[in-house]
């Protein structure tokens, strides 16, 4: 193969923590790469969150829609959230499902986990599916989380995926494995 590299491993040489908070942390590593040199690398760490495709027995998804502030907009996007230290991601989505929606989880299987964002963070997102029931209380969300949900068609969900209303990389992932 022409042009090819030597693909051999990456050596950790030392690691600075710039920013800490509750949900994630901000940190710049000193590597040397295989050919010698050495370069700063900047890495996102997160524990990680779970996301699940809730379908009500009518057939709609329920999906919620917020503020997200890296992007300066609203999104729509599957319920989901942090899976605390130790915790099952599967406690973790029944949670949040009825933190943010109202709903409870009966059927819950896991869709498939996958890594966010390789080249910038550790985050790992859970992805489950659902059958989506009402449950007794409504949604009590966290005191930061401003959300509101929202039943949608699950073709029409998806054609939101393919017409670009839907970005999420999770949720449109989500959104394309499970079955309707």
């Amino acid at each position: 193969m022409t042009g090819s590299r030597d693909l051999g491993r990456w050596w950790d040489l030392g690691a600075e923590y710039l920013y800490r908070n509750p949900w994630c942390a901000f940190r710049l590593d000193e590597v040397a790469l295989p050919d010698g040199r050495t370069i700063e690398y900047g890495v996102l760490e997160s524990g990680g969150f779970a996301a699940v495709v809730p379908v009500t027995r009518g057939g709609d998804v329920v999906l919620v829609r917020q503020w997200r502030q890296p992007v300066g907009g609203f999104t729509l996007e599957l319920p989901g959230g942090g899976v605390e230290r130790g915790e099952d991601p599967r406690e973790a989505v029944r949670r949040e499902l009825l933190e943010e929606t109202g709903y409870g989880a009966e059927d819950l299987s896991h869709l498939v986990s996958v890594h966010t964002s390789p080249g910038r963070s550790t985050e790992v997102c859970h992805l489950f599916r659902c059958r989506a029931e009402k449950a007794l209380a409504g949604p009590a969300p966290e005191p930061t989380e401003f959300v509101s949900a929202v039943e949608v068609p699950f073709e029409e969900a998806r054609r939101k995926v393919w017409g670009g209303e839907i970005t999420a990389a999770t949720t449109v992932l989500g959104l394309l494995m499970a079955d309707a």
